[in-house]
């Protein structure tokens, strides 16, 4: 592999993690056409770097292809949602209770300081959303299950993208850190069936919350008419 290679594989990913961060947000909203020209001059870099950072959202679900149009952002859609949920509530309460047993006061201490920062932040915002994906690495980095967490970490990234754009449907930041709260004081305790268990139940929650959202979203676009509903999707108000 010679030096290009490596400065394109690192610019490559730079420009994959601020898209990311644009879908996460909703600045590039959901059926929105991403030009790879485009995208190209924004960064001021070849379209080498902006296909390769295409792929790797397209990997994570974030972009789809289509033959004609090529990239979009994903859809927001009930059937994703659903089939997202499902499989963080096949995965995530496993890991957690692989994790529990073999936590260290050390990884303790980094859930503690990552539920502070959540709580300190007094709203659904950026710094909320990354001290929450930092709670639950802590805690499952312990499962010694390398692939499986890095599956729940991109299903946890496709999923936010719904909680942020539906986030006022969801709950306050200080009620979700309650739900957090058992899933720590499970952990501390070392009770891996109440750690799953909270996991479990935290998942289904928000997905419920969201889900009946969504569907009333959606139901209220087509009293509207036609032409302000979005066929398998829909788009939000905006994210922290």
């Amino acid at each position: 592999m010679n030096a290009q290679e490596l400065e394109t594989r690192t610019l490559a990913e730079q420009v994959a993690a601020r898209l990311r961060d644009d879908v996460l947000s909703g600045r590039l909203a959901a059926g929105q056409r991403l030009s790879q020209e485009s995208l190209a001059e924004q960064f001021q870099v070849s379209r080498v770097p902006i296909r390769d950072a295409l792929r790797e959202l397209e990997a994570e679900g974030l972009v789809v292809s289509y033959p004609r149009t090529g990239m979009s952002v994903a859809d927001l859609s009930t059937a994703d949602l659903n089939e997202l949920y499902d499989m963080r509530l096949a995965l995530e309460p496993v890991v957690a209770r692989l994790a529990t047993p073999r936590l260290r006061d050390a990884d303790l201490a980094k859930m503690r300081r990552h539920l502070d920062a959540m709580s300190s932040s007094g709203e659904l915002s950026a710094e909320w959303f990354s001290a929450h994906a930092e709670f639950h690495r802590a805690l499952n980095a312990r499962s010694d299950r390398e692939r499986m967490c890095s599956l729940v970490d991109s299903l946890r990234a496709q999923t936010e993208r719904y909680v942020r754009v539906f986030r006022f449907a969801i709950e306050r930041a200080d009620e979700l850190g309650a739900e957090h709260e058992l899933i720590y004081e499970a952990a501390r305790g070392g009770d891996a069936d109440a750690v799953a268990r909270e996991v479990y139940d935290h998942l289904v929650v928000v997905h419920d919350r969201v889900l009946a959202y969504l569907r009333s979203r959606r139901l209220g676009e087509q009293d509207a008419g036609p032409e302000s509903s979005q066929e398998d999707g829909a788009q939000g108000d905006g994210s922290p």
